[in-house]
């Protein structure tokens, strides 16, 4: 049975996007058609240069594709005005970033508050202590980033990306600057998410065992979908990666 809209938190139609002009154009995104269902936790892998990150920052709405549309839920948010799209990457939907991109004067109360500041122009205290309690950081709401470690800092990152309750939550190698041990933490904090709290979420990473914590990993390679893999090992994961990486175009120069 095909998925009907409402399970389906973002869908991609015909995504196209091409950056430069003819005849030194780079076409990142071919006519790609994907959907990410509600309330799971998706990973995107691929080659360098396979448009991953292009894939993941049209999705959020960073970045607007050449051609195509995307999806969340039922608004077609390619054809949204500026305005608009600002309004929405606000109030319905959270990104998580492999540098942090934390406010360094903030504290980490304050930080996961700023998202509410720009959209409501008041500070929701409660809110933001109740979210770092959630990602294990209920002692360390004073604390200003350059105190706290990377893990703490990338699990800051994602109570930020949460404070809006967003109906997406995208995240950029979110363990690509970690060690393996808080990489594990931030993934299965992540997992608990979708778990517990119905969250989706869809991250692109070149991990294979980060890939191994999502319900199903996609592929691509020159900018289309090669495959799918429910319920991934990082065995297999990896594998695979390893085929689409010896059989990529390899880049000039």
């Amino acid at each position: 049975m095909g998925s009907s809209p409402s399970s389906d938190a973002v869908r991609l139609v015909r995504l196209t996007k091409v950056h430069g002009t003819a005849p030194h154009e780079v076409v990142a995104l071919n006519a790609i058609d994907l959907t990410f269902r509600r309330g799971t936790f998706s990973a995107v892998m691929g080659p360098s240069g396979s448009g991953k990150t292009t894939l993941l920052q049209c999705a959020a709405g960073l970045d607007r594709p050449t051609d195509g549309a995307v999806f969340l839920g039922d608004t077609d948010i390619s054809t949204l005005s500026e305005r608009e799209l600002t309004a929405l990457r606000r109030n319905r939907i959270g990104f998580v970033f492999q540098s942090f991109n934390l406010m360094a004067a903030l504290t980490a109360a304050q930080n996961v508050a700023l998202p509410l500041r720009l959209a409501r122009g008041r500070v929701e205290a409660d809110r933001a202590h109740q979210l770092l309690a959630q990602v294990g950081l209920g002692n360390r709401t004073t604390h200003r980033p350059a105190s706290l470690s990377g893990g703490q800092q990338q699990r800051v990152a994602i109570a930020r990306a949460l404070a809006g309750n967003p109906e997406v939550v995208f995240a950029d190698e979110p363990t690509g600057a970690l060690d393996s041990r808080n990489s594990r933490d931030v993934l299965e904090l992540l997992r608990k998410l979708v778990d517990d709290e119905g969250q989706t979420v869809v991250t692109v990473t070149h991990d294979p065992v980060a890939a191994a914590f999502a319900d199903r990993v996609t592929f691509l390679a020159d900018g289309r979908v090669s495959g799918h893999l429910d319920k991934p090992t990082a065995a297999v994961v990896a594998d695979l990666m390893t085929a689409l990486e010896e059989t990529a175009p390899k880049e000039a120069g």
